[in-house]
């Protein structure tokens, strides 16, 4: 038997119990055509009409130099549509087809969630999410 001397380490179990989970969703929405990343900048900008791709980096902690590409392939696909905001920075909004889709997204990912929450005993779901919210965010949820 193998044993995992890391297994009680909270980082390696935060990563592994992430890596399963999202292993997961990217199966679920593979069926979508998507990623979990376009995935989540589809749900934001439904979210926030206009917003900007820096926006969107900023809040979703993605390298500048990785959203263009990605802004580039929703837009290829024609989920979303661009809007000047000023001389040089464009809104995003979500075109018909992006809307239709991230409703999609929405029910898939809700669905995906509910399950993971699921294996958490129901009286400390709430503990267990503001204790991530706390690892990660400077203010409580």
């Amino acid at each position: 038997m193998v044993v995992d001397p890391l297994k009680d380490f909270p980082g390696y179990a935060l990563r592994r119990a992430s890596s399963a989970a999202m292993a997961v969703l990217a199966r679920r929405l593979s069926i979508l055509g998507l990623r979990p990343t376009e995935a989540s900048v589809l749900m934001v900008i439904q979210a926030n009409p206009n917003i900007t791709q820096s926006e969107i980096g900023r809040l979703l902690d993605i390298a500048g130099a990785n959203m263009a590409p990605l802004v580039g392939r929703l837009a290829d696909r024609e989920l979303i549509e661009r809007e000047p905001v000023d001389g040089r920075s464009h809104g995003l909004k979500l075109s018909d087809a992006g809307r239709a889709l991230t409703l999609r997204v929405k029910k898939a990912m809700t669905a995906h969630e509910d399950e993971l929450v699921s294996k958490i005993p129901a009286p400390h779901r709430a503990a267990f999410l503001a204790a991530l919210h706390a690892l990660w965010s400077a203010e409580p949820p």
